[in-house]
């Protein structure tokens, strides 16, 4: 009776080993499943609402600007934040998303000719640009860019909100164009990693009267999202009533390798161009340091 229970009792010692390995077995192959399935969806899907996030801020920033653009009160500054990253999963191994905020100069360039065609119209301008490293969700970069809201990401870029370039056609075309200059002073043009960081922005000045420029040939515009202001323009002048095509009112030169689009008008009908140009400053991170213009 004694070797009985012995065996016995061996037996359940040994059935006990085994239902905690195929236990311990089934919980890693579940947590496996969850970490290789699961966690890149929902990172995934974090990552898309991240972008969500930082689309909504930038608009933010836009209206700030336009705001302070249209008051042209000095010495009022407006701060809006920008998320650099988004958070990775607790108790599961996951890569966090990073991202970098700059202010970047003379990125884009704006050329006017008119019928003279002797000292034309130039002006350098500088862009504020969030870029993210996302490890799931596509990357992508939204841009501030002489007045409008670019998403940019390797398959291409559009224009999510746009400047205010405004076209009127009767007897002849007119076409009113105001451009957001970024100014920054010190060393407050970046910063990187993960977080919250605040961006400020305070009108500066504009031109005391807008830069008139009549019968234009041709605009135009050196930029890294050439094929978002192509796409802009071209439906701009198109919805005012002009026609495209080389034998008609205007037709547009795309050139993405170089990064440059050339708007060309046509003798007829007259195209008159209202320029303004209202510079803003901006700084990045937290503090401030006083402009003395």
């Amino acid at each position: 009776m004694k070797k009985l229970r012995k065996l016995k009792n061996s037996d359940e010692g040994v059935v006990g080993i085994i239902i905690a390995f195929l236990l311990t077995g089934l919980i890693v192959v579940v947590i496996s499943i969850i970490q290789t399935v699961y966690v890149p969806k929902w990172m995934e899907q974090a990552e898309a609402e991240h972008m969500e996030v930082v689309a909504d801020q930038f608009s933010q920033l836009k209206f700030a600007i336009d705001t302070q653009s249209a008051i042209k009160q000095k010495d009022t500054p407006i701060s809006t934040s920008i998320t650099l990253g988004n958070k990775d999963m607790p108790f599961l191994t996951s890569n966090k998303a990073y991202g970098s905020l700059e202010i970047l100069s003379d990125e884009c360039i704006i050329t006017v000719r008119n019928d003279l065609k002797s000292n034309p119209y130039n002006h350098n301008f500088s862009i504020i640009k969030y870029t993210c490293q996302n490890n799931y969700f596509l990357d992508q970069s939204y841009i501030f860019e002489a007045g409008a809201v670019i998403i940019n990401q390797d398959e291409g870029n559009i224009m999510a909100i746009k400047p205010a370039f405004n076209v009127t056609y009767e007897e002849n075309v007119n076409i009113s164009f105001t451009i957001i200059d970024i100014q920054t002073i010190g060393n407050k043009r970046s910063v990187g990693g993960y977080g919250t960081y605040p961006i400020q922005t305070e009108y500066l000045r504009s031109d005391p009267s807008t830069i008139t420029i009549n019968n234009v040939r041709n605009i135009t515009i050196i930029t890294n999202y050439p094929n978002s202001w192509q796409n802009f323009i071209n439906k701009t002048l198109i919805n005012s009533g002009l026609n495209y095509g080389h034998e008609k009112d205007f037709w547009i030169d795309t050139n993405t390798n170089m990064g440059k689009i050339t708007v060309e008008f046509n003798d007829l009908p007259i195209v008159n161009l209202n320029l303004r140009i209202i510079e803003i400053s901006a700084q990045i991170a937290p503090g401030w340091i006083e402009n003395k213009y």
